[in-house]
């Protein structure tokens, strides 16, 4: 089975990375930059860049959470079924 990668960065740490099969962001309006709702991403999801506002983050295998954290916002990118998350700061769970 094919996994994606997770990683997540915030200004004064790096997150260990995780293997993964989605993940749930909390993406913001691109007009007013306020939460919009979650968006997920599995494998194969095209090429993107989002700006993540404050809310959840869930990145699950297997249809089992392994991570998740509540994010200050920042932006996320996706590309050859890695997901980078630059956060402002985290808040573990």
């Amino acid at each position: 089975m094919r996994k994606m990668k997770f990683n997540l960065f915030t200004p004064h740490r790096q997150y260990p990375s995780f293997e993964c099969d989605s993940v749930k962001l909390p993406v913001a309006d691109s007009v007013s930059g306020k939460f919009s709702g979650s968006y997920g991403i599995r494998r194969g999801h095209a090429k993107a860049v989002f700006a993540l506002t404050e809310g959840k983050i869930i990145v699950s295998f297997a249809e089992k959470e392994i991570f998740s954290a509540e994010c200050d916002g920042g932006f996320a990118t996706v590309e050859n079924d890695e997901v980078r998350v630059t956060a402002d700061g985290i808040k573990e769970k």
